[in-house]
């Protein structure tokens, strides 16, 4: 896996367990993020403490919030697209089960943009339009299986323990990524 990859996958997480400390201190200070493709009301805002902001404000809106990460891939190095789900119970009390797409750019080893949109297909078509006509397309997403089935040894050792973990893991990922960066 690569460390972009392991990166985006770290910050989700932890934006997941409700921890937007841990996801926006792997974000670039003037990170991007931008829900308006996604949500009819969704924000678009620069810098961590705006972006902090606008995650509790999305958050808080909720009367019980569960995030998943389904899918993820790399289709050039540093532009990130991820299958997103959110399920729980929204501020009026209607059930909500929803899948989106995402798209993360990681440079410097750091989330520096973090966007959302209405389905995946939209969330690819936003990647290869980062990635350029001759970048390989994404891999075809495969089924995701149940969460607690999942055998991903990093990021179970991540959810089950602090944050002092996920930020060890955090700072190897963007180790890796400056090893990577120097080497080409």
């Amino acid at each position: 896996m690569s460390a972009s990859l392991e990166l985006v996958k770290i910050a989700l997480r932890a934006y997941g367990d409700g921890d937007v400390e841990i996801a926006l201190a792997l974000s670039d200070p003037n990170v991007r993020w931008d829900e308006r493709a996604s949500r009819p009301d969704g924000d678009l805002v620069w810098g961590r403490d705006e972006v902090a902001r606008a995650m509790r404000r999305y958050r808080d809106g909720w009367q019980s919030y569960r995030f998943d990460l389904e899918d993820v891939a790399e289709p050039a190095p540093g532009n990130v697209v991820g299958i997103c789900r959110e399920r729980g119970v929204g501020a009026e009390g209607a059930a909500v089960d929803r899948r989106f797409g995402g798209v993360w750019v990681v440079e410097d080893a750091k989330v520096a943009s973090w966007s959302t949109y209405l389905t995946p297909r939209e969330a690819v078509r936003a990647a290869r339009e980062l990635t350029g006509p001759n970048a390989p397309k994404p891999r075809k997403p495969e089924a995701a299986p149940e969460p607690a089935l999942v055998a991903e040894p990093k990021l179970a050792a991540v959810s089950g323990s602090g944050s002092a973990e996920r930020i060890r893991m955090a700072a190897k990922a963007r180790a890796r990524l400056r090893r990577q960066k120097a080497a080409s």
